[in-house]
């Protein structure tokens, strides 16, 4: 079987939660089946080739023009194609005997053929808008948020009408699997969580701290990561430093810009991106997300779990991993429960390795790669058949 794996973004292990689940999709189909593997040529590129190459059939990194401001408001969709990848798009497909497409984001839909007839598979990562819409709820500009409301009309117009017949829709999440099957009743659905290589990030040993550490990972050009700094700094860490003088809060990701740049005092150290995550996680006290906007199951907050952390998270950070809160994490969706949460975990070395080992038990049972991605060798095996479709 020869399948065409449609991404907008070279996949990575460096760039960002869903470069790295697109690396992992890729070799697990690429181990089971012929991939050829075509993308922009973006940052992420030389990663792709070196992690994948013993495992694509082929490989395609295609140039594209940024588009301009005006082109970007002008287009009637929501998405603004590149005609360089479409030609490349269409041109493969012409030219190889294909079986399906897998297309990574709903953005990337537009470069399918019109009429084509291959199975598609599409991969949502976050299902529906619930993420822009906390993103509005948020918004504090008036004009900021007319203008993310017309945003949002557009995508939820594309996403409800303009979809091509899929052969399935992969989801992250139950909650994103609930959602899909409200909206679309006729439409197979199967859940692919995130997940985290367990093998490769171990878990912590020592959970004395002489120093308190409370780490933040995520790439920090991201807005939700931002909102969620800025809260930290400007909320909780104060407190927290009235408690332990010495208590660091790190800020761990790469693309920092000057918000996040600026926050690096008074015992808040900002790293940008380092090689490494690992002796971070391991220099870690406590690991703090305080999402309130944003979609789909973050990966760093699963880093943090196959790395033995104790977690303090909110319902928006934890959401689409089955964690028991008071068992595996701690839950706190107000700046006074944040901080006491907090506080009762660098009090207590005990607390810290129970939910840390817990979070650690959950990340192996539930969330490693080579669990998460079962359900997909399934839909292609269902898609086999002796003859190649075509467009």
């Amino acid at each position: 079987m020869r399948l065409l794996f449609l991404a907008p973004a070279p996949p990575s292990d460096r760039h960002g939660g869903g470069a790295l689940r697109m690396l992992h999709l890729v070799r697990f189909l690429g181990e089971r089946f012929a991939v050829d593997l075509i993308a922009p040529a973006l940052d992420g590129q030389q990663e792709a080739e070196r992690l994948l190459g013993d495992v694509c059939a082929g490989m395609e990194f295609v140039p594209i023009h940024t588009s301009s401001w005006l082109s970007r408001i002008s287009h009637v969709g929501p998405y603004v194609t590149d005609p360089a990848l479409i030609e490349a798009v269409h041109q493969r497909i012409g030219a190889r005997q294909y079986q399906a497409i897998q297309v990574e984001k709903p953005a990337m839909l537009p470069y399918v053929p019109n009429g084509c007839r291959l199975p598609i598979v599409l991969d949502v990562w976050a299902y529906g808008l619930s993420g822009p819409w906390r993103a509005v709820k948020h918004e504090r500009g008036g004009l900021a948020r007319a203008r993310n409301l017309v945003r949002l009309a557009r995508f939820g117009f594309f996403d409800s009408f303009c979809w091509p017949n899929l052969h399935s829709l992969l989801v992250v999440s139950h909650d994103d699997l609930v959602r899909s099957e409200r909206a679309r009743l006729r439409q197979r659905t199967l859940v692919v969580p995130n997940g985290v290589d367990c093998s490769t990030v171990t878990a912590k040993s020592a959970y004395e701290a002489s120093k308190p550490v409370l780490l933040f990972t995520g790439d920090m050009s991201f807005q939700p990561n931002i909102d969620a700094a800025l809260f930290l700094t400007g909320e909780v860490f104060p407190e927290i430093r009235r408690e332990y003088p010495g208590a660091e809060l790190r800020i761990v990701g790469r693309n920092p810009d000057r918000r996040i740049q600026g926050l690096a005092e008074g015992g808040v150290v900002v790293t940008g991106a380092v090689p490494d995550m690992l002796p971070h996680l391991h220099d870690g006290t406590v690991y703090v997300a305080p999402h309130f906007t944003g979609a789909g199951t973050r990966t760093k907050l699963l880093e943090a779990m196959a790395a033995g952390l104790p977690i303090v998270t909110t319902t928006v950070g934890i959401e689409g991993i089955d964690a028991q809160p008071g068992r595996d994490v701690l839950i706190a969706d107000t700046t006074k429960d944040m901080v006491e949460s907090l506080l009762t975990l660098l009090a207590s070395a005990d607390d810290r390795r129970r939910f840390g080992l817990a979070a650690r038990r959950l990340a192996e049972a539930r969330y490693d790669w080579n669990r998460c991605l079962g359900p997909l060798e399934e839909v292609y095996r269902e898609i086999v058949s002796p003859e190649a479709m075509a467009c």
